[in-house]
């Protein structure tokens, strides 16, 4: 396997990112991140030979992050990633263009395997590297099942929610940088995210704030402001509904936590 070749890891297991790494890092150039926004950031800013893409994600469920990708990038290699051991969520990852899948817990000889295999694909010919990350900024992705401008519309506006999570972030704003009106940029939105904008704006920030509640210099209510919440209590409350705590228990369950997770971790849901 080439050093040229790029992975990228989308899982918020600090322990399975790590294991990963640890595992491939000789063999490619491996770049974690940890939410599904962060993700789609990671895969614009390319190019990726093969992405592993966890099935539960902080703000997207795995399959929906699937779909978006395989419609920006429909040639691009994924390998869904999933705790559970349902037939339907193989089948949903393959109907929705995964080349493969893998259960929690990983084997380490099988990822190896599996990602000879692929790369031994791509390089026999079988499976051209994409050139669509320059494709997507001409405005040409011939193919691709989404209409190439309202594509990169809705990725200029996620990049921008993620850019400026601390402002207040209105429809209006965002619709203005995808280029559409209030009513067209709420339907292609939801269409392409497979979400609300106002669900996935709050399950990114919440996402954020997440990531900020780890550092304990940090109070609640400057966590609060930085992910664009001027209320901390309006912050509890969203952060509440998307998690079902607070996020005063979320950081008490992270101080009681025995360390970051392993390789052969499960959670409930994932």
């Amino acid at each position: 396997m080439g050093s040229q070749e790029r992975i990228l890891v989308i899982d918020d297991d600090v322990g399975v990112c790590e294991a990963i790494t640890a595992a491939l890092n000789r063999r490619c150039e491996v770049s974690c991140v940890h939410t599904g926004s962060a993700g789609i950031d990671a895969i614009c800013s390319g190019p990726f030979d093969l992405v592993f893409l966890d099935y539960a994600l902080p703000d997207f469920r795995g399959t929906d992050l699937l779909k978006l990708i395989k419609r920006f990038f429909p040639s691009m290699t994924v390998v869904l990633i999933t705790g559970q051991g349902s037939e339907d969520v193989a089948i949903e990852a393959l109907q929705g263009g995964a080349r493969d899948y893998l259960r929690k817990p990983i084997n380490l000889g099988e990822l190896l395997a599996r990602v000879d295999s692929l790369f031994a694909i791509r390089r026999g010919g079988q499976e051209r590297r994409s050139n669509e990350y320059v494709q997507l900024l001409e405005g040409a992705l011939p193919g691709a099942p989404e209409e190439p401008s309202r594509a990169r519309s809705i990725a200029r506006a996620v990049r921008y929610i993620r850019s400026n999570l601390k402002t207040p972030l209105s429809l209006e704003a965002v619709a203005r940088v995808a280029g559409m009106s209030k009513f067209h940029f709420c339907r292609r939105f939801k269409a392409v995210m497979g979400c609300p904008f106002r669900e996935f704006l709050a399950r990114t920030r919440v996402a954020r704030a997440k990531e900020l509640l780890r550092d304990r210099e940090y109070k609640v209510e400057d966590v609060a402001r930085e992910v664009g919440f001027r209320d901390p209590a309006h912050f509890s409350r969203v952060f509440r509904e998307v998690e079902h705590l607070l996020p005063s228990e979320y950081r008490r369950l992270l101080v009681a936590s025995p360390g970051s997770r392993v390789m052969e971790s499960q959670r409930p849901g994932d």
